[in-house]
């Protein structure tokens, strides 16, 4: 995967635990045959790249596991086999995602799983979450920047013939554009002060993962509607890129953990309160 060969993908939601992704309702359990190892039997929701990738890192609560978070997590390659995609991505933008559910019922070998058992939970917050919250900040942000440039094209462009002047004449329309655009460079810098605390394993690295994806999907949002607004009726045109951007932008925030939890996380971390 680290070299590109091989595509991954994470499959920790499910419907019982919803946007609590930490915590799986389905459990491993001895298989009955004997041999080493555990039968994973397990319902994921939205698995992006469902069916097209070759690896499925999977989480499950631990055999014998008695609370949410005494997890495993599994590495399921496409030839090991024994998932199945169980319906197809039919949602609102994303149409290049197949973020569709899956379940897996299989016999998987102790060798597949990543670190000692119990171990997914701490995986799935030291590993996992930094890197995720920082890329869904980045590919968010991404989409928005587009709108902005997109809209600022525009407005630049569209001419009021009658009173020969631009769309960007207008003050309002500046107004709008300004916003946007400011809104957008604060969290364009805050996820690379991000990125930089990740790297350099700061003390308080915990909480601008926290607060990065959080600020970064609710910046998307208004930038994105604001080049919907400026843009007018052209905005939902798809000779613009602004109305594919408007739904896109939408996913980040309700993609577990969502914009609401983190927030709460991160009230909690400066309070001084367990997370969990």
């Amino acid at each position: 995967m680290a070299s590109g060969e091989l595509l991954g993908t994470l499959a920790f939601s499910e419907k019982g635990s919803r946007s609590h992704f930490w915590a799986p309702v389905s459990q491993a359990r001895a298989r009955s045959d004997g041999s080493r190892g555990v039968q994973l039997t397990a319902d994921k929701s939205w698995v992006t790249s469902a069916g097209h990738a070759d690896v499925y890192v999977v989480s499950t609560k631990s055999v014998g596991g008695e609370t949410p978070t005494t997890t495993d997590l599994y590495a399921v390659t496409a030839e090991h086999g024994g998932f199945e995609v169980s319906a197809p991505w039919l949602g609102m933008g994303l149409r290049g995602n197949a973020s569709s559910p899956m379940r897996f019922d299989t016999g998987v070998e102790e060798g597949l799983r990543l670190g000692d058992s119990g171990s997914g939970f701490g995986t799935m917050m030291g590993v996992v979450l930094p890197w995720f919250s920082l890329g869904n900040a980045s590919i968010t942000l991404g989409l928005a920047r587009a709108a902005l440039e997109a809209a600022v094209g525009h407005v630049s462009g569209a001419r009021l013939e009658h009173l020969d002047s631009r769309l960007a004449d207008l003050p309002t329309i500046r107004a709008r554009i300004g916003r946007a655009g400011t809104v957008l460079a604060a969290n364009e810098e805050y996820v690379w002060a991000t990125a930089r605390k990740i790297a350099a394993g700061a003390d308080d690295a915990m909480l601008y993962v926290l607060g990065a994806k959080a600020a970064a999907n609710d910046a998307a949002l208004l930038v994105t509607d604001e080049a919907m607004r400026v843009c007018g009726g052209a905005a939902f045109s798809r000779h613009l890129p602004v109305e594919r951007a408007f739904r896109d932008a939408r996913a980040g925030h309700v993609m577990a953990p969502t914009s609401d939890i983190l927030y709460d996380f991160y009230a909690k971390l400066l309070c001084g309160m367990d997370l969990f």
